[in-house]
């Protein structure tokens, strides 16, 4: 595992970077860490904006005993540590409008309906774990498929430039200065807001004074994160080998990669987890066709098949580009030891899907779905039969994250047939 270490404990050769191995006495703290980080839960999420051909995509057969269709089989060694999902839905309407309500179930414009708002999955874990890490949570590339519980849009990074350099990049002393300074300034702004609402409090009515204790403890939770804030300003970035991000790694990180977009979105998504920089890493794809043989039109245009032939097999060379990429992904995290023994994969989950069903219909039902690792027993096909809300399963993953809670969003209950390791 690549852990935070001051940089003068590395020796360097030219252009290289070389660790010195872990020794207890010199590294008792860190060491310690990369036994929390290895117990720690954590939730990856990959997200694809236009559907699936679902015919291609959902098992015929539900159970143990189902075989993978076409666009799955990149997953076939793998088929053990995964879950495949069909049927499992928001119950709702709006095509492309409501692609955004995936991770949620909850169209934004309708979050007032809601006791948490259109609050995401992810960035319900982040609550949870995010106060461990550098980084509460890293959204990659496309965005509009995160929210807070205030309704606010998480901004996504959308160069794997920008998001290799707020990771292992550190910043300048003049750069710390000011993020010190604003900082403080935040601080300082909360103390004003704090007063202000002190002085109201003898003329509130008890609802109101009810309202005013929550606004207090929203403060509280704010001023909390700006001292973890601080507390990473000084603290060294991870190191990573020059060769560990192949082109994104080397000298122009902002060149086009072609078909290599993917692949390095989800190469920068393990580094984070690995690093343990976050613990709560989402990508949702852009459109495009990374320049793939065989592929002349957008991943969007393609969606659109109308069963047309031609369409169906440049978009059957995208997903299978996609799929391909994910099962890489899984199998890295698999491969990956932990300080405990353990693989990234027992203590990761990796959730991939699409808020809408199928592109050519614009639906939004009978949505694609794939679970995997975790510490869930994998190896089967979940038909939710439209009887289950796709938030049962979140409920499920919320929980397996320490979430004390019987509900998000839209749920009922967890999901019915997905069971723990233990």
């Amino acid at each position: 595992m690549i852990i935070q270490v001051n940089r003068r404990r590395f020796l360097r050769g030219t252009g290289v970077c070389i660790a010195l191995p872990m020794m207890g006495s010199l590294f008792p703290r860190m060491a310690r860490a990369a036994e929390d980080a290895s117990r720690a839960q954590r939730i990856a999420v990959v997200s694809v904006p236009f559907g699936m051909v679902v015919d291609q995509f959902h098992p015929k057969e539900s159970g143990l005993n189902y075989s993978l269709p076409p666009t799955l089989e990149p997953l076939n060694k793998l088929k053990q540590d995964i879950t495949v999902f069909s049927n499992l839905d928001h119950d709702m309407r709006g095509g492309h409008a409501a692609n955004h309500t995936l991770l949620s179930g909850v169209k934004s414009t309708e979050r007032a309906g809601y006791p948490d708002g259109n609050i995401t999955v992810d960035q319900r874990a982040a609550e949870l774990v995010g106060h461990q890490t550098r980084f509460p949570s890293l959204v990659f590339w496309r965005e509009g498929m995160s929210y807070t519980r205030t309704g606010v849009r998480i901004p996504a990074l959308k160069k794997p430039s920008d998001a290799f350099r707020l990771m292992f990049v550190d910043d300048s002393e003049e750069q710390k200065e000011f993020n010190r300074a604003s900082l403080e300034s935040s601080g300082s702004i909360l103390d004003v807001v704090r007063e202000d609402a002190r002085s109201l409090k003898n003329d509130l009515g008890k609802d109101d004074r009810q309202k005013l204790e929550e606004y207090f403890t929203s403060i509280r939770e704010t001023e909390r994160k700006l001292e973890l804030s601080k507390s990473w300003i000084d603290l060294p970035k991870p190191i990573v080998e020059d060769g560990a991000m192949g082109k994104i790694g080397s000298g122009n990180r902002d060149e086009k990669i072609g078909d290599n977009l993917v692949e390095v979105w989800l190469d920068l998504m393990f580094l984070a987890l690995q690093t343990d920089s976050t613990r709560v890493v989402s990508m949702a794809v852009e459109n495009g066709n990374w320049g793939l043989d065989g592929v002349s039109d957008s991943y969007h245009t393609l969606s659109h098949h109308g069963q047309r032939e031609d369409a169906l097999s440049q978009i059957a060379i995208i997903e299978n580009h996609l799929m391909t990429n994910f099962a890489r992904f899984i199998d890295r995290l698999k491969t990956t030891k932990q300080s405990d023994g353990s693989s990234m994969l027992d203590s990761t989950q990796v959730l991939f899907g699409s808020g809408m069903g199928s592109g050519s219909r614009h639906s939004n039902d009978n949505l694609p779905m794939i679970l995997a690792g975790g510490g869930w027993k994998h190896g089967q096909h979940i038909d939710g039969q439209r009887k289950q809300p796709l938030c049962n399963l979140y409920l499920s993953m919320l929980q397996r994250m320490g979430a004390e809670q019987d509900y998000f969003n839209r749920s009922n209950s967890t999901l019915t047939g997905l069971k723990s390791m233990g």
